[in-house]
């Protein structure tokens, strides 16, 4: 028998959109959702758990559209690379992961989340081939960390073309080097349509938490067959489909020279661009891409710090806005990005496009930029009763203590939330009406236990890929 859960005398930011009041309000949850938020000091339901809410704001947990649980221990790496370097040295961070390794690295992206308000995310994995043992190795370390989450299953069936060394030019050295590698040889359909059904069957829904996508690592790394499969088995079993998209301009410039036409415009010609689509980075995208993109209910997730920080690109997303597409939001993983707090990532959408837009009515504001770390995310993750506070809503909740200095007056909450906060003010965490963090203490999980076994797993890393970290540094020489 489970009983109610009450947040008492909380101030609640009820969305991006909602006006909000400093009235200090109760929320009863109860069977994972929302039950009501009214003033506080009504009544409180028989047996009900009390969660203290004063001096805190309640506010919707953030959805992180796009990260990856295998880099979630290399911030601070590879800074100032370019994008193929980065690819080759991330393989050598995380490759050949055993379970209990794949295990520690989901948990850390956990702590990540638990620690800086996000309850919700997409996790594109692995980077490699993987295995029946390495999808349930991280499905059942998401389970165990009590957030929500997609796990996207990463695949390619095809050749990893635009982190390739490719020309004349290139050193024997180097050729011979990467033709001798079997790390990101194609994995083959058949064993695909294998693995991802089983996975599915095993792992898609479990205790309401847990999805699971097919996820091309990037169309252009799949076969045309690949891409089809994905859209028969998302339809069949009611499911997204998440995906790198038009990172680089090399991706670009090879889907050109491999169909003709854009990535977007092949996707769209195969008939397969849909609503179910999530498209990570989307940053080398036309006019008429865009347009695609709106007119089939593709979802855009923007990822403003990965890209600048590996020097990608700058996504178009005010003309997303404006063509109507819907806009989530992303970290990337912690090796290209360093971090997987949505609150920087939120302040990075907001700003980054002002000084290229004439007039502060084209901005992006921090409504916007909330609205893609909330709702937006809930339409990627196909959930739509996340990113809100509100009846009948799912109980993800972050509460924030008031006493940091940033939250010293309230101006405008939505605004503080996203320039302002840093997550450091992160007090409180539910899922789906479970506590993991309260008081700033992790619940969920062995938080000194996992940070721990982090550190000594990167102390055997470089011992035991000595021979991949061998190749990634001939390849960061060679390759632009």
């Amino acid at each position: 028998m489970t009983f109610p859960l009450v947040i008492r005398g909380a101030m609640v930011l009820e969305d991006a959109a909602t006006p909000f009041s400093e009235t200090a309000k109760d929320i009863v949850v109860d069977a994972g959702r929302i039950v009501s938020i009214a003033p506080t000091g009504g009544p409180l339901p028989d047996g009900a758990r009390i969660v203290d809410g004063a001096n805190r704001l309640a506010t919707p947990g953030l959805v992180n559209a796009h990260t990856h649980s295998q880099s979630s221990a290399m911030a601070g790496f590879a800074d100032a690379v370019s994008h193929p370097a980065f690819m080759w040295l991330t393989q050598a961070h995380t490759a050949g992961r055993p379970a209990e390794e794949i295990r520690i690295a989901t948990l850390l992206t956990a702590l990540h989340m638990i620690r800086s308000g996000s309850t919700a995310a997409i996790d594109h994995f692995p980077g490699q081939r993987f295995t029946a043992g390495d999808i349930d190795a991280v499905a059942a370390a998401w389970i165990e960390s009590g957030v929500r989450a997609v796990l996207g299953l990463r695949f390619f069936d095809g050749a990893f073309s635009d982190i390739m060394p490719s020309g004349a030019a290139i050193p024997d050295r180097l050729r011979a080097a990467v033709e001798s590698n079997t790390l990101l040889r194609p994995q083959p359909l058949a064993e695909l349509k294998e693995l991802i059904p089983e996975a599915v069957a095993r792992w898609d829904g479990r205790e309401d938490r847990l999805r699971i996508f097919p996820a091309p690592s990037n169309p252009m790394r799949c076969t045309d067959e690949a891409l089809l499969y994905c859209a028969e088995i998302a339809e069949a079993r009611d499911l997204g489909i998440h995906t790198h998209l038009l990172e680089t301009a090399k991706q670009t410039h090879g889907a050109q020279a491999q169909y003709g036409c854009t990535m977007v415009a092949h996707l769209d010609a195969l008939g397969i661009l849909s609503d179910r689509w999530s498209c990570a980075h989307s940053v080398w995208v036309d006019e008429a891409d865009i347009a695609r993109l709106a007119a089939r209910g593709a979802i855009v997730v923007h990822n403003p710090e990965s890209n600048s920080r590996l020097g990608s690109g700058i996504a178009p997303v005010p003309q997303m806005l404006k063509a109507g597409v819907t806009v989530a939001l992303g970290t990337d993983g912690a090796g290209a990005n360093d971090n997987m707090d949505m609150h920087s990532a939120m302040r990075a959408a907001a700003v980054l496009h002002r000084p290229m837009q004439p007039s502060p009515a084209e901005w992006i504001t921090a409504t916007d930029a909330m609205t893609m770390a909330t709702t937006a995310g809930a339409a990627a993750l196909r959930r739509p009763g996340l990113g809100r506070l509100a009846p009948g809503a799912d109980a993800d909740i972050v509460l924030h203590r008031l006493d940091s200095p940033w939250w010293a007056q309230i101006n405008d909450p939505v605004a503080q939330l996203v320039l302002a906060e840093t997550g450091a003010s992160v007090d409180g965490v539910l899922v789906a009406g479970n506590v993991l963090m309260e008081n700033g203490k992790v619940l969920a999980f062995d938080e000194a236990a996992v940070l721990a076994e982090a550190r000594a797993m990167a102390r055997t890393l470089r011992t035991r890929n000595a021979d991949l970290f061998s190749l990634a540094n001939i390849i960061a020489e060679g390759v632009n």
